[in-house]
């Protein structure tokens, strides 16, 4: 039986200082959670850095090296004192070494829609790559990424009040429809007044954008709307549960949409409650 030759050494883990490592000019992340920065660095200080951190060496010369993946755990290094780090040194291009920089983030921990974009922008940028050769790299559908693309047409005032309230991409998207900043930041405002769903979202600024020519009619819109009516539907379902004959009815004026209840002024619940209940017995 042949032997197997002896392994071929690649990418040795070297000890750097911490303060000859610059951070990525390719990192889309923009925040780091402290306190997940805290519980890492326990665990470092506990079990040692695991899995060594990623660097490209400074083309210009120097004892530098820029960061390409582990930015967490360098940082969770730093706040614990230590002056060198376990590194893996690359040759990787820099067009490689950015690609390598947006997925480690992207695997390792979700950014927001925002940071995603703005990551993508900068390789095509930086990269001269065209938008279907990056998306073969990130392993993205075309249609995707340019989605990702679109939402960096929002106003950073815009993109930071989504951010601050947690609401995610699809609502951002949505909001492409409206024009200027101010009408953005009214809907946005009124999105999150009423937690409304993506999809009740949508529906909403549906109703602002209005109809377009060769589209559908007004009464399209109003069946749309009917999603923002759902709680009312269920009240009025409860009702007709209890045996009272209620009626509820949509109608569209010029500037408004009405939701109409009509209860019999005789209605008597108790008596609708009783039935219902002897029936149930029966």
């Amino acid at each position: 039986m042949k032997l197997p030759g002896r392994p071929k050494t690649l990418n040795q883990v070297v000890s750097l200082p911490v303060g000859s490592i610059l951070p990525s000019p390719h990192q889309p992340r923009r925040d780091f959670n402290l306190e997940e920065l805290d519980i890492l660095a326990k665990s470092i200080a506990q079990n040692g850095l695991l899995s060594p951190i990623t660097v490209r060496k400074d083309p210009e010369g120097g004892n530098r090296y820029f960061l390409i993946a582990g930015e967490r755990r360098l940082l969770a290094c730093r706040r614990l004192g230590y002056e060198e780090v376990p590194a893996i040194v690359t040759t990787a291009p820099e067009a490689n070494a950015a690609v390598l920089t947006l997925i480690e983030n992207l695997h390792r921990q979700d950014l927001n829609c925002f940071e995603e974009a703005e990551g993508i922008y900068a390789l095509m940028k930086e990269s001269g790559l065209s938008q279907q050769k990056i998306c073969a790299m990130l392993a993205k559908p075309q249609p995707t990424v340019a989605n990702k693309l679109r939402l960096l047409r929002l106003d950073p005032q815009v993109r930071q009040f989504l951010i601050d309230h947690g609401m995610g991409e699809r609502i951002a998207r949505s909001l492409l429809s409206l024009e200027g900043t101010d009408r953005q930041l009214r809907a946005a405002r009124h999105i999150l007044q009423n937690q409304m769903s993506a999809r009740q979202a949508e529906a909403y600024i549906a109703t602002l954008t209005g109809p377009k020519k060769g589209n559908r009619r007004a009464m399209g819109y109003l069946r749309d709307l009917r999603i923002l009516f759902t709680p009312v539907d269920k009240a009025v379902e409860e009702i007709k549960r209890c045996g009272i004959s209620v009626q509820a009815q949509t109608t569209e004026e010029k500037d408004f949409v009405c939701y109409t209840i009509r209860v019999p002024k005789n209605a008597d619940p108790r008596r609708a409650q009783t039935a219902e209940q002897g029936a149930v017995s029966a």
